[in-house]
């Protein structure tokens, strides 16, 4: 039996509903896709709507919009100066001063400016709108340079308690608290004053303690102060003990801070002159430098001596502890010393021939102590290359004057002038006597002095003596030229006239003529002249005084 077939290829019912439903399901879909990335565009790295920082709408915009919008919101409020109080002080302050400032990028960050694909962000972005603080930073540098500036207008520093001492004691200064702005408190009231209607701040002072304060103090006056200025102390030098009262040594105590105490100070060079002035002459090892002095008419090489030197860091050292000895006393610790001046120096000076030698006559009225002591402290003295010598400044108030002061300005100088030396000061007197060659006198009168300079490579040693009526002084070096003086005619002569005189009173005297005089010398080597100098004197006249009876006494005679 024959089976027949058909097919029929045509959809049902069911399958062209489902068809419809899954095309409405992917329409959706693609509708539902395209709003979220709609909605994404829209909010992508944007702030979310409604946001405000500081009352300042920046919702909806780009970061940078955002901060173009909060700058100009917050802009002068961000930058409305302080008015700040401090004890009675007020002044105005910049936000930029105390180191506030508004931190613009972050302040936008912080509002939720972000890229997302997240639902949660979305939805965020355009239900929710926040308002933010914005972000602040302080500079804390900055603010502590304003509030040590307000320190120093407003505050007081603090004053350490100390100890002055003088002659005759010492004085207690007490110490003082110092009074300076409150760091924390400062810091804090700026902060919540800033970006507010009216940035007002007072700010209030605390109280800052001294290092040295009254207890230092006293414990100071009672371990040192109270035993310094009691009574004298003994150093000893050696063999030698030095006094000193606490007047010598008071002005020279001092107290230091150390830590919160107070410790003795001394002024060490200072005492250590004090100490040399009254040791003087005393029987002291110091070192002995070496020196060329006259030996059997010859100058010879005296060595030098070691010796101990006292250094003012150990005399100072020496006071504080004889202060707290119960015998008031210590000994200065001695420092080796070597000669300041060796025997290769002095023999380096080249002192070894008779460079010039000028004798001059002392009159008997001028033969005084005050001459013979000067001779005294002239004698010996050794004249170093490129050093001088001034007759004043070497005797001091001691000068002899007069008659005795000119002999031996003249002999002094001459030999000066002969011997080649450079001569700094020199005035001759204004007549002449004829007690020396013409122009070549010398006087100490009025003031006046004789110096001279060793402006050779050498050294010279001056010897100067006085031996019945005559003054000689002899300069001992290497020479190195011949000298010879001369002097020209005298010009400009003006007559010394006579002053004629009458009665028993009167003393007859020659007259001496003015004149005008130059004296040269030369510098030879080995026969020819090498250079020379001169200088010009102006002598004054003097009129002669002419003694001569009155008539009557005349013819009673």
């Amino acid at each position: 039996m024959a089976r027949s077939t058909r097919r029929d290829d045509r959809p049902g019912p069911e399958s062209e509903g489902g068809r419809v439903v899954i095309a409405l399901i992917l329409g959706l879909a693609m509708l539902a896709g395209v709003v979220y990335v709609g909605a994404y565009l829209m909010a992508s790295n944007k702030v979310p709507v409604g946001t405000t920082v500081a009352g300042v709408d920046i919702g909806g915009k780009k970061p940078s919009s955002a901060m173009t919008s909060l700058r100009d919101g917050l802009g002068s409020r961000a930058e409305t100066p302080f008015t700040v109080t401090v004890n009675g002080h007020t002044q105005q302050v910049a936000p930029a001063d105390v180191g506030l400032a508004v931190d613009y990028s972050a302040s936008v960050a912080n509002a939720g400016a972000t890229k997302s694909w997240s639902p949660s962000r979305l939805w965020a972005y355009y239900t929710t709108g926040t308002s933010f603080e914005p972000v602040v930073t302080l500079d804390q540098d900055r603010l502590a340079t304003l509030l040590q500036s307000l320190d120093r207008v407003a505050g007081r520093t603090p004053r350490d308690g100390t100890v002055v001492f003088h002659r005759t004691g010492f004085d207690v200064r007490p110490a003082r608290p110092g009074l300076v702005v409150d760091p924390r408190y400062a810091g804090t009231a700026f902060w919540n004053a800033y970006l507010t209607d009216d940035p007002t701040v007072e700010l209030r002072l605390a109280e800052v303690a001294p290092h040295i304060g009254p207890d230092a103090v006293h414990r100071f006056v009672r371990r040192f102060a109270n035993p310094a200025m009691s009574s004298g102390v003994e150093l000893r030098f050696g063999k030698t003990a030095l006094h000193l009262p606490p007047s010598s040594y008071g002005p020279l105590l001092g107290a230091r801070r150390v830590g919160h105490q107070l410790r003795p100070t001394v002024q060490g060079h200072a005492l250590a002159r004090i100490a040399r002035q009254q040791l003087v002459g005393a029987e002291i090892d110091r070192p002995q430098p070496a020196t060329v002095a006259l030996v059997h008419g010859r100058p010879q090489v005296v060595s030098g001596k070691a010796g101990s030197r006292y250094a003012p860091h150990d005399v100072a050292v020496a006071l504080v502890r004889a202060i707290a000895s119960p015998d008031r006393s210590a000994r200065v610790r001695p420092t080796p010393a070597k000669p300041s001046f060796t025997d290769a120096d002095a023999r380096a000076l080249g002192i070894r021939k008779k460079l010039s030698t000028y004798a001059v006559h002392v009159p008997r009225s001028a033969r005084t102590g005050a001459l013979a002591a000067a001779v005294g402290r002239l004698d010996g003295i050794v004249l170093k290359p490129h050093r001088s010598l001034s007759l004043r400044g070497r005797l001091g108030p001691a000068t002899p004057g007069g008659a005795a002061g000119d002999a031996l300005a003249t002999s002094l100088f001459n030999a000066a002038w002969l011997g080649g030396l450079q001569i700094a000061n020199h005035a001759t007197d204004r007549t002449y006597t004829g007690r020396a060659p013409v122009g070549r006198d010398a006087t100490l009168r009025n003031g006046q002095g004789v110096a001279f300079a060793d402006d050779s490579p050498y050294g010279v040693l001056v010897a100067v003596s006085l031996d019945r009526g005559t003054l000689t002084t002899t300069l001992w070096s290497t020479p190195r030229w011949t000298i010879r003086s001369t002097h020209t005619h005298r010009t400009h002569v003006v007559a010394a006239g006579r002053d004629v005189r009458h009665g028993t009173q009167c003393t007859p005297r020659d007259g001496r003529d003015g004149f005008e005089v130059t004296v040269t010398r030369t510098f030879a080597h080995a026969g020819q002249v090498d250079h020379s100098s001169s200088y010009t004197v102006t002598y004054e006249p003097k009129a002669a005084v002419v003694c001569k009876p009155r008539h009557h006494e005349h013819d009673h005679g």
